[in-house]
């Protein structure tokens, strides 16, 4: 995302001060969200942007495309997991093209580390097959408790301060989540998103995915 200045709080033009957004993060408890990024080599301390500023808002679309892509197949992983018959509760999501990954509470005995790692690749790549559509709903707070731990208690859903839940079911598996997302698994085949690795250590697992060119 990338921001420029358009006009004041007045009406006037603030110069030329753009910032190109990396990351976006919301505090729960406050509401309060924060875009960090890099300000522009050009822009001078005098046109930096000040509250009340109105600024335009470019979108790169092949980058959103691709981190929809990317967080999309980081549930997908989820999906997967549950298709192998794996009730882990899920503690992490790391949906960044700089090696992304699941992690999830609890650890798989050494023999049976490869074997769940090709069960999954293999469910993986079937739920891209099956084409199936993602959905996102907002919820009262006990329907999104029963949607997101109807198979296992997965979610712990008391951090949420707000009665309205926004619940994305991709591939079948419900969770909490505020991300941007592709129309349906199949979306993720051109580029060739899969399981590429399982890990445990310290009652951790964490299981990294990619597209072709990154594994």
């Amino acid at each position: 995302i990338t921001l420029c200045s358009s006009s004041n709080g007045n009406g006037s033009s603030n110069g030329n001060a753009s910032a190109r957004i990396e990351k976006v993060t919301i505090d729960r408890a406050s509401g309060i969200v924060t875009h960090s990024g890099r300000i522009s080599a050009t822009t001078t301390p005098s046109s930096l942007f000040d509250a009340g500023d109105k600024v335009k808002v470019r979108v790169d679309p092949d980058r959103r495309r691709i981190l929809s892509e990317c967080h999309t197949a980081g549930h997908v992983v989820d999906a997967a997991m549950s298709r192998c018959g794996q009730t882990f509760p899920p503690t992490k999501g790391y949906h960044f093209l700089d090696g992304p990954y699941v992690e999830y509470r609890g650890t798989v005995p050494p023999k049976e580390r490869p074997r769940l790692l090709e069960l999954l690749k293999t469910a993986f790549q079937d739920l891209i097959n099956e084409d199936i559509e993602t959905t996102i709903s907002t919820l009262t707070k006990e329907d999104a408790e029963a949607e997101c731990n109807r198979l296992a208690q997965n979610f712990d859903l008391s951090e949420y301060d707000e009665n309205a839940i926004r619940v994305v079911t991709v591939a079948g598996f419900a969770c909490p989540c505020g991300g941007t997302h592709v129309r349906s698994t199949h979306e993720l085949k051109q580029r060739g998103w899969g399981v590429t690795a399982l890990k445990c250590k310290k009652n951790v697992i964490r299981v990294k995915y990619g597209t072709n060119s990154s594994s």
